[in-house]
């Protein structure tokens, strides 16, 4: 069975649509989510800052003492995070994709999430063991709120 010319190009066209239409909706949404004016601060995870606001200048500077403590200990973390990204951008970029490489290097990088993502809880939890109760419900609520969403259409009061 042989396809005509006009099938082949009719299907060659439905393809390409639908690859546009992907990488266009792709495109739209990376904008959308980061565009200008939008500050990312991390989407889902602890909001530090806005969690410091809740606090008074003298229990702010306790908390920092602590975080200051800790932040050395990330360090490694967040440049081997970043090495592990760069790598991953040029395997990617490679003419060549070598798939287990690129394995590795994406499975390293989680490993050192996971790894922020443990001191990050352990800074948490000695935090929260300096605060009394309702500073600790003020301070962790307000940091663990979800980011704020651009106002939409206004709906009808009715």
């Amino acid at each position: 069975m042989t396809l005509s010319k006009s099938r082949i190009l009719s299907i060659a066209l439905a393809i390409s649509v639908a690859v546009n239409l992907i990488v266009g909706g792709f495109i739209a949404a990376q904008w959308i989510d980061y565009g200008m004016g939008k500050k990312r601060h991390g989407g889902y995870h602890f909001d530090r800052h806005a969690a410091f606001r809740t606090l008074s200048s003298q229990e702010q500077a306790e908390l920092k003492k602590l975080w200051k403590a800790r932040r050395d200990a990330l360090r490694p973390y967040f440049r081997q995070y970043g090495k592990d990204r760069e790598a991953l951008s040029e395997l990617f970029s490679a003419d060549k994709l070598d798939l287990a490489k690129i394995d590795k290097t994406y499975s390293d990088m989680i490993d050192t999430q996971m790894q922020i993502e443990k001191l990050f809880q352990a800074s948490l939890l000695e935090m929260a063991k300096t605060l009394k109760p309702d500073q600790r419900q003020r301070f962790f609520k307000e940091g663990f709120r979800p980011p704020r969403k651009f106002p939409g259409p206004e709906k009808d009061a009715k």
